[in-house]
């Protein structure tokens, strides 16, 4: 019985010497075999020792020791730079090894400067260099260095390289002034400075290791050196011949600006110049056609002793006068269009509220100078005014319509009719409807006057060559 227990325990018992194992414990107790290894390999050298040689780069918190073929990264616990030695000092460090991102590197614990020398020659590196670390010839890390690529991007702290493919971090302070663009431009340079390889630490314990980054510490920005390289320069002399395009587009540019407001302005002076001795022209016919005919004729009048028909055409007199100033104070009204003017007009008399007028509108011009349009106004209110005075009027109607000539317009009232044959004249001391002939003639129009269905009208019309329009 005791027996079979027995050979039941040692069956069962390599159940109980396996364990199941997940991912996170796997790597944990594998690195941790892995420092062990590390450490056991340091103790294993002199642990505590001093190494003498050329100081070739000097960082924030280490710097960079070569002597012969041989190099070291020295790394500092205090790390106040001001202490730390310069390019091209000769020290003495006292310290041990230490581990840093897969390289055995050396803690110094003190060190003093004994000397000062040359830096040593920098060593041609290609991309085989650089990728792979720890040959027969020691490889290149924490060497002096020279390489050549084309530069292809400015970083934080330098910028970037391509080495025959291989991406190059360079720390540089100081950047040379081609490089300002060479993100577009890729100028193709050479660098002298301090190899930095970055291992996987794993590679420690295997022939062969591999490198997962470069950086080149650069202690001068003269050690950074523009090389001939034809596309560059094409680069360069595509990018001034397009800034100098661009310069000469916004000269030409602001020279058709300036040219165009000059032209501008002084058309705009002309046309002030000829729109004022137009107005002028205007003024002096209407006072010529209206007013000193008036006053002659009051003045004939006065000499033949008829001093109430004198008094009439006085009256007439003045509002002639009291109509071009109409014109004048409402310039801006001028500006309108036809229709606009004279949809304006029948509003600024709707307001008296003694009489109505209406607008129906339609073949008019889009727009008339100035002089016209002054006397196309004139008219009208020469109409209106001699409906209500004259006529009683209640009623007031504008209508336009096009004409296959050009447009007719029509002024219509309600009040009594009246022959224009036996309105009195300019014999008479009687101006109104030869001044709306004279100012229809102005225009190019002609105007004539009917009874029609109980309305009087006035009918202007216009032939579009006579027409005036813009």
């Amino acid at each position: 019985m005791k027996s079979a227990w027995l050979a039941v325990f040692f069956l069962c018992l390599p159940a109980f010497a396996e364990r199941t194992m997940t991912l996170g414990d796997y790597s944990r107790e594998a690195r941790c075999a892995l420092e062990e290894r590390i450490r056991t390999a340091l103790n294993a050298t002199n642990s505590v020792g001093t190494v003498t040689g050329t100081v070739t780069f000097s960082g924030d918190d280490s710097f960079y020791i070569q002597q012969d073929d041989d190099g070291f990264k020295i790394v500092v616990d205090d790390s106040a730079a001001e202490r730390f030695p310069a390019a091209g000092d000769v020290v003495e460090v006292e310290g041990s090894p230490s581990l840093e991102g897969g390289r055995v590197v050396f803690a110094a614990k003190k060190w003093r400067k004994i000397d000062t020398d040359e830096l040593p020659a920098a060593r041609s590196a290609d991309e085989d260099d650089l990728v792979f670390a720890g040959d027969e010839n020691g490889g290149v890390n924490w060497l002096r260095v020279e390489v050549s690529g084309r530069a292809i991007g400015l970083t934080s702290r330098g910028f970037a390289m391509d080495v025959g493919g291989v991406p190059v971090n360079v720390f540089v302070s100081g950047l040379p002034g081609f490089l300002s663009d060479c993100d577009s431009t890729h100028p193709k340079v050479k660098v002298r400075g301090v190899a930095e390889l970055m291992l996987d630490q794993s590679t420690l314990f295997t022939d062969s290791r591999y490198v997962m980054g470069v950086k080149i510490n650069v202690s001068d920005s003269a050690d950074v050196v523009l090389m001939p390289d034809l596309s560059y320069l094409a680069a360069k002399r595509d990018r001034r011949v397009m800034l100098a395009a661009g310069a000469l587009v916004v000269l030409l540019a602001l020279g058709l600006v300036a040219f165009a407001v000059v032209v501008f302005r002084q058309r705009r002076r002309n046309f002030r110049a000829s729109t004022v001795m137009a107005e002028r022209k205007r003024m002096a016919d209407d006072l010529h056609d209206t007013i000193e005919q008036h006053l002659a004729g009051a003045v004939m009048l006065v000499r033949l002793g008829r001093l109430k028909e004198a008094q009439d055409v006085l009256a007439r007199a003045k509002r002639e006068m009291r109509d071009i100033v109409w014109g004048l104070m409402n310039d801006d009204m001028m500006r309108l269009s036809p229709a606009e003017m004279l949809r304006e007009m029948a509003k600024s008399e709707n307001r008296k509220g003694i009489y109505r007028v209406d607008t129906k509108l339609d073949g008019l011009p889009e727009s008339m100078d100035a002089s016209s349009m002054r006397d196309l106004s004139l008219i009208v209110r020469e109409a209106i005014g001699n409906a209500v005075k004259h006529g009683g009027a209640k009623k007031i109607a504008i209508a336009g319509e096009p004409t296959d000539a050009g447009w007719r317009l029509r002024v219509a009232n309600d009040g009594a009719a009246f022959d224009p044959a036996a309105v009195p004249g300019p014999a008479q001391g009687h101006f109104g409807v030869e001044g709306m002939r004279q100012r229809a003639r102005r225009i190019g129009a002609s105007v004539s006057f009917s009874v029609r269905n109980g309305w009087t009208v006035l009918e202007l019309e216009v032939k579009n060559d006579k027409s005036r329009g813009h």
